[in-house]
């Protein structure tokens, strides 16, 4: 009698043990692994054709900059961590200034999203001055962001001048 309450206590410790053990593993957050940053390139249109002058800012996170390269074709490129808030200011004297935010959450939530959002394209075109003489754009001139669920990106453009 002794031998089979000994028995039960070690199968009922065992049990628990388990248990707890099965618990524990299902409540560990599963870690996302590391993702890898989205290349954003694409290309600046001025109508002298000229970039050497134009300053591209990338804001991140209203907090820092990150770096930028424009080439002297206009082709620009730099990286922008996944689930981070980005907005572009792209500068150039004579020119007006032109903002775009971009939005990653979402950008690699799934393997297609993967796949085609690692490398984001875009081009941009800055108006003379001279053209648009006593005007400014009154917010962003477009937004980047991507769909919840599927990563589609989505873009949308807002390019609203206002006299000054």
């Amino acid at each position: 009698m002794k031998r089979q309450t000994q028995f039960l206590v070690v199968l009922a410790l065992l049990t628990a043990f388990f248990a707890l053990l099965g618990i524990g593993l299902y409540a560990t957050p599963i870690q996302d692994p590391v993702k890898k940053p989205l290349l954003i390139t694409g290309w600046l249109h001025v109508q002298d054709s000229t970039v050497h002058d134009v300053i591209l800012v990338v804001e991140l996170e209203e907090n820092f900059c990150t770096h930028s390269e424009i080439l002297p074709n206009g082709r620009f490129y730099f990286e922008i961590p996944v689930d981070a808030k980005a907005r572009l200011v792209f500068n150039k004297p004579g020119y007006l200034t032109k903002e775009v935010v971009i939005d990653t959450r979402n950008a690699l939530n799934n393997k297609e999203a993967t796949k085609v959002n690692s490398k984001v394209k875009f081009d941009i075109v800055l108006e003379s001055t001279e053209i648009t003489t006593g005007k400014h754009y009154s917010g962003p001139v477009g937004s980047i962001t991507f769909v919840n669920g599927t990563g589609l990106m989505k873009v949308k453009h807002y390019e609203k001048l206002v006299s000054r």
